[in-house]
């Protein structure tokens, strides 16, 4: 016997609106007995069938005969299709969370992953790289996929989305929505800008990730509703500046209302100093109190350097990279090393740091950390410095 995942409630409600919205190239992922395919053939001048299943691809098959326009391919997901692009792309995925005591041909067909979502997450990792600049996505999806989880992945992939039909049951909800690319994600498409993806959210601006010419990149965006004026132009002009100094990741490239640079793989500092041995932190907290020296020298005050949780980062190499500078700005009083000391001089950054053998002594430390307020020579960071590693 063929196992393969017969025409279900799913299907048919996905298939009311594979009828309203085949035209041009479709691409049907997960295509299991081909019905869906197969309606979308009777509208569009071409049509692809994917499935992991060889069984139910031959079984497909044999249900499309006679029918010239559709063809079917063994395919994990996008893996065999190339660079082919498409008007629509129908996706009815697995979508329950995993059971560990179902029967490995079962689980293919209706587990998503763990949790159910994961399958999504993979297909809308890749699916804009597949579809049109004006194409859609119809995707099914459960209450037990959970919806909010859903809607997280279409925003990350940078995605536009509307609900389209719904039918409830005892046990779950079912969902068919339609997915398009935001007007964002065109326009960076259009500068040959992909796979770009939302991986943080700040009070003014939102951060992604994405490829451009074989480099990874982020770009920063300000926030759609945010009423701020030139805040991405000047923080974009700021890192330019700094680049020449040697701070900051590489500026890219910048537009009206966003910019990029460089991404840089690493870990937080707050994280770093609680697995990194004594040696290797000396080197980093040396380096980056080199850093805000050279601001200082610059008049240029970065901010937030009293609370760098997420503005510094480190690479396996020990490399250290300043990060945000949305609030940075020319003064007659700069305080990177200074606001740098009252981070070391917290109690909990004192207590990490004596675990790994520091045995600076806090009010020395601050002590130095005023006289270079007062004068700030490479001669009084040297003093700091030494202090750290009384």
């Amino acid at each position: 016997m063929v196992k393969i995942y017969e025409p279900r409630e799913d299907t048919f409600l996905i298939l009311k609106e594979v009828k309203r919205y085949a035209q041009g190239r479709v691409l049907d992922v997960g295509t299991g007995s081909g019905i869906l395919a197969i309606e979308a053939a009777k509208a569009a001048d071409y049509v692809a069938g994917v499935d992991v299943n060889k069984k139910a691809l031959d079984y497909a098959k044999k249900k499309a005969a006679g029918l010239k326009n559709i063809k079917f391919i063994h395919s994990d997901l996008f893996k065999k299709l190339k660079k082919q692009k498409f008007d629509l792309i129908i996706f009815n995925p697995p979508y329950l969370p995993e059971k560990k005591d179902e029967p490995k041909w079962l689980k293919t067909q209706i587990t998503g992953g763990k949790k159910g979502y994961e399958i999504l997450e993979r297909f809308f990792s890749e699916a804009s790289n597949y579809l049109n600049p004006e194409g859609k996505i119809l995707v099914l999806f459960s209450t037990l996929t959970k919806v909010d989880k859903v809607h997280e992945i279409l925003e990350n992939s940078v995605f536009n989305y509307q609900k389209l039909a719904e039918e409830s049951f005892d046990f779950e909800s079912l969902f068919v929505y339609l997915a398009e690319k935001s007007e964002f994600l065109k326009e960076l498409e259009k500068k040959g800008i992909t796979n770009v993806k939302k991986i943080a959210k700040g009070h003014r601006g939102l951060i992604y990730k994405a490829k451009w010419k074989n480099k990874t990149i982020v770009i920063k965006r300000k926030r759609p509703e945010s009423k701020a004026v030139g805040r991405m132009k000047n923080e974009a002009d700021w890192l330019k500046v700094l680049n020449k100094n040697g701070i900051g990741p590489k500026f890219r490239f910048v537009d009206k209302d966003y910019f990029a640079y460089d991404y840089v793989e690493g870990e937080f500092l707050p994280l770093f100093l609680e697995k990194a041995s004594k040696s290797k932190s000396k080197k980093v907290l040396i380096e980056i109190m080199k850093q805000c020296f050279i601001l200082d020298r610059l008049k240029i005050n970065k901010e937030e350097m009293h609370r760098p949780l997420k503005h510094v980062l480190i690479d396996k190499k020990l490399n250290v990279t300043m990060i945000d500078f949305e609030r940075t700005h020319k003064t007659k009083k700069p305080k990177n090393l200074t606001q740098f000391i009252q981070y070391l001089s917290r109690d909990y950054v004192i207590r990490l740091l004596r675990k790994k053998g520091f045995k600076y002594n806090k009010k020395q430390l601050m002590n130095f950390a005023k006289e270079y307020k007062k004068k700030m020579t490479a001669k009084n960071v040297i003093e700091i410095i030494k202090a750290l590693w009384h």
